[in-house]
């Protein structure tokens, strides 16, 4: 007896030892961020109310309709746990090999699988591949649909124009725009991530959890206008708009010197716009950005003559698991999947921390360089003005800020962010607002008979 004692003892022992009390993904972690009083995977089912789990490893993905509830599994390596995004739209799905927190609870109409109602990942890096784990890609491959929807990644970007939701879903459009081979990308950030985009701090603002009030009041987590950033968000078709976004943002940070001269390398190669025929607009042939389809759904401004019906498939990640190939779904023709590596041993940082921080003195500093350092300082904060307001002087709008206005209208819509001039050159001084229009249209003009020649 004492002999079988003895061995179950130490059976017990062993058990004990390679199964942790409190077990924990492996590498560098991060404490739970504010808010979260975290359970494990196994003891996820017993808890009620809101529950989080922090630090768990997605191993896997399913998707099987577009823009449509995800189920997901993550584990800790000592338990398991099936979830479900419901709402899909705010947030988007995670992918296979992400490394997240995440908050959720249990309802009776999805049994065994957790709702989560929001999810932040952990270890997305500083950028793009190599120095983070998703890739690195233009405005213009992700809205002419060179890359799938759900997928993540980062693009450069400069934001011209914040335009909260206030009186719709509680979004911030952040509308973006790229000198050179871009008119613009439209990115949103969204309620159920507010104050978890990881970003560094802006002056004067802070990040808020709160998603009661309306969004104007949070634009803490969103880049400033004129600043070339790197931006980390997810891929989705509006059909609303019948553009592709970046959607929800995720993360942003300043660019650096290298990426700039990159990008402007990659410039230099392809300056013309990307544009293909639109919808017919007051007798005039609107071009749309980057391949986007002349269609709305007709719920963000109506169904204007000229539009079809948004309803065709777009190319989307339908399924993931780590170290496999991303399935693909719908019309994908030569995009090739990419193979997801687990996170998990990456370094990990909860929003808001280790992204750099805007570069004030050198915005400060900027008038003291020399003559080409400052005209490619102001080509970079500017582009807007430095790509639009030529038109918009020669069309007889005058004063800078009245330029700068016209600029910022001739983006939005060059962008598709809107379409009829009138509307859009009411933001432009009473007096300039006719000038305004001949830019627009003439901008228009032009920008059709580019197309016509392609």
């Amino acid at each position: 007896m004492r002999t079988l004692g003895l061995a179950a003892a130490l059976m017990t022992s062993a058990f004990a030892c390679a199964v942790p009390a409190q077990a924990e993904l492996s590498g560098p972690s991060v404490p739970p961020p504010a808010g979260c009083q975290p359970v494990s995977p196994a003891e996820a089912p017993g808890a009620s109310g809101t529950i989080c789990i922090h630090r768990v490893l997605v191993t896997s993905t399913s998707n099987p309709s577009e823009q449509n509830a995800t189920d997901f599994t993550v584990t800790d390596h000592v338990g398991t746990l099936d979830a479900t995004i419901a709402n899909w739209w705010p947030q988007g799905p995670p992918e296979a090999g992400m490394v997240v927190t995440l908050w959720g609870h249990w309802t009776v109409s999805h049994p065994g699988r957790l709702v989560v109602d929001r999810w932040i990942d952990l270890a997305h890096g500083t950028g793009p591949s190599p120095d983070g784990p998703y890739p690195v890609v233009s405005e213009l491959d992700v809205s002419s649909g060179k890359v799938p929807n759900n997928r993540t990644v980062w693009v450069p970007a400069i934001a011209f124009a914040l335009d909260p939701q206030d009186n719709g879903d509680g979004d911030v459009h952040v509308q973006t725009f790229w000198p050179c081979s871009a008119a613009g990308l439209t990115t949103e950030s969204t309620p159920a991530l507010r104050g978890f985009v990881d970003h560094p701090a802006l002056p004067g603002l802070t990040s808020s959890t709160d998603t009661s009030d309306a969004p104007h009041n949070h634009l803490a987590d969103d880049p400033p206008t004129g600043v070339p950033v790197m931006m980390l968000g997810q891929i989705r078709v509006d059909y609303g708009f019948g553009w592709y976004e970046l959607h929800p943002i995720r993360a942003w940070r300043p660019m650096t010197a290298a990426e700039i001269a990159a990008a402007g390398s990659a410039c230099a190669t392809d300056p013309a716009p990307h544009l293909g025929p639109g919808p017919t607009y007051a007798g005039a042939t609107v071009p749309v950005p980057f391949g986007v389809p002349p269609c709305t759904d007709g719920s963000e401004f109506g169904s204007p003559p000229g539009f079809g019906i948004c309803s065709s498939p777009h190319c989307w990640v339908s399924a993931t698991a780590i170290d496999r190939p991303e399935v693909l779904a719908g019309p994908c023709g030569d995009i090739p999947p990419l193979t997801l590596r687990s996170q998990e041993g990456l370094p990990e940082r909860l929003p808001g921390e280790g992204l750099g921080s805007i570069p004030v003195d050198q915005l400060r500093n900027a008038e003291h360089a020399g003559a080409a350092e400052r005209e490619q300082f102001r080509r970079g904060l500017s582009p807007v003005v430095s790509a639009y307001g030529p038109r918009c002087s020669v069309a007889g709008v005058r004063g800078r800020r009245a330029r700068a206005t016209c600029a910022d209208v001739l983006a939005h819509l060059v962008s598709g962010e809107q379409f009829a001039v009138g509307p859009a050159c009411q933001r432009v001084a009473a007096a300039q607002r006719r000038a305004c229009a001949r830019a627009a249209i003439g901008l228009s003009r032009a920008l059709s008979a580019r197309w016509a020649r392609r």
